[in-house]
């Protein structure tokens, strides 16, 4: 599981991107006649932006696969984001793998079994993901797995139950997105699919674009 990374992406190169532009800003407010504090003030602010607040924004905000991408190819490492990094260039069992590996770092409840449930998808156990989604504080999360538990076993008319309690866009097209697959129905899949990445944001974009797609690529099969 593995990705070339451009050397313009480098952990390396941005820190030293980041130092080039704070010393310009120090001299440019400095041939201005700007105080020192009112400098200091400004480059610190620059990296507060770019250290954090721009990387919250790609977490949270962003539409740009790109930019997420680059994020997450920087930060593989890491757990959380070590899942997303195998959906978009792992196979199954790196994907099975990243989530174990949350599960064994992060051991508040909710986590478990968000992720949990995230893992018996892939491993094609509804039991083991209604047992998980059952346990989810957040009702619509809840709601959610709970439908793809049914979806998985083939229960339409209950899966439909759980998907009228949505109110979240890109949760009823996925859900919907499943089911259409399920019934064989490629066509309204891909449609489906479609809306549920393009109503979503930040990383949960990056992770169903990835699994949405290798699903139709048959790399993926978990309903």
């Amino acid at each position: 599981m593995s990705k070339n990374k451009p050397f313009f992406f480098s952990k390396v190169f941005k820190f030293v991107l980041l130092i080039v532009i704070g010393t310009l800003l120090t001299l440019i407010l400095s041939a201005y006649g700007v105080s020192k504090w009112i400098t200091i003030v400004a480059v610190l602010t620059l990296y507060v932006s770019v250290t954090t607040l721009w990387p919250i924004h790609i977490i949270y905000k962003s539409k740009s696969l790109r930019f997420i991408d680059n994020y997450i190819s920087s930060n593989y490492k890491r757990p959380i984001f070590g899942y997303s990094y195998a959906l978009a260039y792992g196979n199954k069992r790196d994907v099975e793998d990243s989530l174990k590996r949350i599960m064994n770092t992060y051991k508040q409840k909710d986590i478990q079994d968000v992720y949990g449930a995230n893992l018996a998808i892939f491993q094609n156990d509804s039991r083991k993901l209604l047992d998980h989604a059952n346990h989810i504080a957040g009702q619509e999360f809840k709601d959610y797995y709970q439908g793809f538990a049914y979806v998985m076993t083939g229960n339409f008319e209950k899966a439909g139950e759980f998907l009228a309690k949505l109110h979240t866009p890109w949760m009823i097209h996925a859900l919907k997105a499943h089911l259409a697959l399920k019934r064989g129905n490629q066509d309204e899949f891909r449609l489906e699919a479609d809306q549920s990445i393009n109503s979503a944001i930040g990383m949960q974009k990056y992770v169903l674009h990835h699994t949405l797609r290798r699903i139709e690529n048959e790399e993926f099969s978990i309903v």
